[in-house]
């Protein structure tokens, strides 16, 4: 099948989805100037996949991982409950400006060779991973004794997860979070030839049974998405297997929270997830009220953050950007830095799009989303120029982005400990295995 005719299906069977959707909303009485927003913006989405494909060749590149950010987009102009809002002139601008920004500056050429900071030896890249798998034992170990159990064999019988978080050791933590690239790191050291198979899947089950104690579903899928990729990149599998992963994973959640709903109660699970999102209209069905409590009211919690700053003329001068940096510090702890409750963006879960604006305004929303633009598409080229380095770094893009239609993780901790140590352990290593 040639390229050109993959292209006219793929797009053929979007403008179908979108057109069957269309005339669903019409018949249930959604209003008609919703529904020219949802087509306005849903046919932009098309448009955008159309030009990635024809930019980038490939399934799965910098802007095509941004497209279903844009489909929720659209549908969020459908109001089915009664908590969204129309957004006011000033969100358009935060929402379409941080889409122009992304998309050009995820579509240029730029050098695209990793920055060398200095030249590190494979014997000290070993002995920092070890280190580091040491120092996460060591602090697991210390956190099941101020816990008084171990999570994972008590998961059934305590509140496992809002317990172990309220009793986190402060800084030792951070080697937890680490561990979410450990077994990525050892897989690459291995297929560099620098460590052992048996070191390598001592350090595999080990970073795993860890993994399983702290629940966070963060933490699982970017250590799925990063050995995923990484085993991709050494085992000449297609890229697109990454987007078929994703989407399995995401109908797997879905049919579990039904069948669990459907066996928990005597309503139905369209039922409740119409309760919960606050949706009068019984036509509504399961999935679409998924999206509108997990994806539409979203955008209406940014629509409410950035009104609610323009009216106090609120800057938070990079404490929302800076985030890692104020937490590792503890400015927040100490009271040197207070979020006010309207605009806490990690308890008003408003997008990614919020806080480049609750911090600098329109310059954020510029800058900011033009960088993450610059490194996506960065870190594919290196990608696809075989850096082992990029395996992690395209795995966190994409976790952000695809996250990004719920919360900003390009300021968590999580990702910038990640991208700092990847840059020490497997920076400037040159792809020696075959393909």
């Amino acid at each position: 099948m040639t390229f050109r005719l993959k292209l006219f299906i793929e797009t053929g069977i979007c403008l179908l989805i979108g057109g069957l959707l269309t005339l669903r909303y019409l018949n249930i009485g959604v209003d008609q100037e919703q529904i020219l927003y949802f087509v306005g913006y849903y046919i932009f989405a098309v448009a955008v996949f159309i030009f990635s494909r024809l930019r980038f060749k490939t399934p799965i590149n910098p802007i095509t991982i941004f497209v279903p950010f844009l489909f929720l987009l659209s549908y969020s102009f459908l109001l089915f409950s009664d908590d969204q809002t129309t957004y006011s002139l000033n969100t358009f601008i935060v929402i379409n400006g941080s889409i122009f920004f992304y998309l050009v500056f995820a579509s240029l050429e730029y050098p695209y060779k990793p920055i060398i900071l200095t030249r590190l030896d494979d014997d000290f890249r070993i002995k920092l991973l070890r280190f580091i798998v040491f120092m996460t034992i060591v602090t697991f170990f210390i956190e099941c004794i101020v816990f008084g159990y171990v999570p994972i064999f008590n998961i059934t019988s305590l509140d496992v997860y809002n317990d172990s978080n309220a009793k986190l050791v402060p800084l030792l933590h951070y080697f937890i979070i680490l561990n979410a690239f450990i077994p990525t790191w050892a897989y690459i050291l291995f297929k560099e030839k620098l460590v052992s198979k048996k070191e390598f899947r001592i350090v595999f089950f080990i970073s795993i049974f860890i993994l399983l104690n702290y629940l966070s579903k963060q933490m699982y899928l970017l250590f799925g998405l990063s050995l995923f990729v990484a085993y991709t990149f050494y085992n000449d599998l297609k890229l697109k297997n990454l987007f078929k992963a994703i989407i399995s994973i995401i109908l797997t959640f879905l049919l579990i929270a039904y069948l669990r709903l459907d066996s928990e109660t005597t309503f139905s699970a369209a039922e409740l997830y119409r309760a919960y999102a606050n949706i009068k209209n019984e036509n509504v069905s399961v999935i679409e009220s998924f999206f509108v409590l997990y994806s539409s009211i979203r955008f209406t919690v940014l629509n409410e953050m950035v009104n609610f700053s323009d009216k106090i003329h609120y800057f938070g001068n990079g404490i929302y950007t800076f985030r890692p940096l104020t937490s590792l510090l503890f400015l927040e702890k100490a009271g040197v830095i207070q979020r006010i409750p309207e605009l806490d963006s990690e308890t008003r879960v408003g997008t990614f799009l919020a806080d480049p604006y609750l911090d600098f305004g329109l310059l954020g929303v510029m800058f900011l989303n033009a960088f993450y633009g610059f490194i996506a598409l960065r870190y594919y080229r290196q990608y696809k120029d075989k850096y082992p380095e990029a395996t992690v770094k395209i795995s966190i893009i994409v976790f952000c982005i695809l996250m990004g239609m719920f919360v900003n993780f390009f300021n968590s901790m999580l990702i910038w400990l990640g991208l700092l140590f990847n840059k020490f352990i497997i920076g400037g290593l040159v792809k020696k295995s075959k393909i």
